[in-house]
């Protein structure tokens, strides 16, 4: 009897250690459980405050039909590749006088960001990309965002620019942004301006009837579409000089 007895005192004991064990476990596994979504929430917040945290932009001659910016006044949802990060569906604006990302805040505001941080951006199935004289472009030619409009080995690139002028109609002073684009083709070492069918031709001269020969068959004028003639003959010589 007394053999049964401390028996039975031993497996209480033992039982209640490890119930005990057991309720800490839970109890530690349903705190992780718990603290995980706050430190998923935490991590990504930190990574949106980045994002969020420049200065304010104010939209200026907002009452004028014309504008500053690329192709549209109004948001368009884009990626924006900043300081490392990937952001996807962002609403934003690309400044093209200023050379300048905005981007909505939740809250409404217009936010601008640090250019030196932006990478890249996607905004109306446009790619981006900010290119450093120098080191990723020629010298002479200017830092900033690039539309990259093809990217085979004789890769292709406009610089997007407006510049504001002002006029005076019925007494009343009048913004207007009128664009320019600057097209340069790389080839060898180096990026080379293209402006003029002329220009294209001279920088692909061993191919220059078959470029013209794509052209006419494909029914494209150079001055009344310069960008659409630029990207095809670059994109036919690197098909014939393979």
């Amino acid at each position: 009897m007394r053999i049964f007895t401390t028996a039975l005192i031993l497996y209480a004991l033992f039982s209640g250690n490890c119930y005990a064990q057991s309720a800490l476990a839970k109890a530690s596994s349903a705190r992780e459980t718990a603290a995980y979504p706050v430190s998923v929430y935490k991590n990504a917040t930190s990574i949106s405050q980045n994002l969020y945290n420049g200065r304010q932009y104010y939209v200026y001659d907002v009452r004028m039909e014309e504008h500053q910016f690329f192709e549209q006044r109004r948001w368009l949802n884009g990626m924006v590749l900043y300081d490392g990060q990937q952001f996807d569906s962002i609403p934003m604006l690309y400044d093209i006088f200023h050379d300048e990302v905005v981007i909505r805040h939740f809250n409404g505001d217009h936010v601008l960001l640090q250019s030196v941080k932006v990478d890249s951006f996607i905004v109306d199935n446009h790619h981006f990309a900010r290119l450093d004289a120098g080191k990723d472009i020629n010298p002479q030619m200017r830092t900033g965002f690039y539309d990259i409009v093809y990217g085979g080995k004789s890769r292709t690139i406009v610089r997007r620019t407006k510049s504001r002028q002002e006029k005076i109609v019925d007494k009343r002073v009048i913004a207007y942004y009128p664009e320019k684009n600057f097209f340069y083709v790389f080839k060898g070492d180096r990026y080379y301006s293209v402006h003029t069918k002329k220009s294209a031709l001279e920088l692909f001269p061993e191919h220059k009837r078959e470029l013209r020969r794509v052209l006419r068959e494909n029914k494209i004028k150079f001055r009344k579409n310069r960008e659409l003639a630029i990207v095809k003959m670059v994109a036919t010589y690197d098909e014939l000089a393979k």
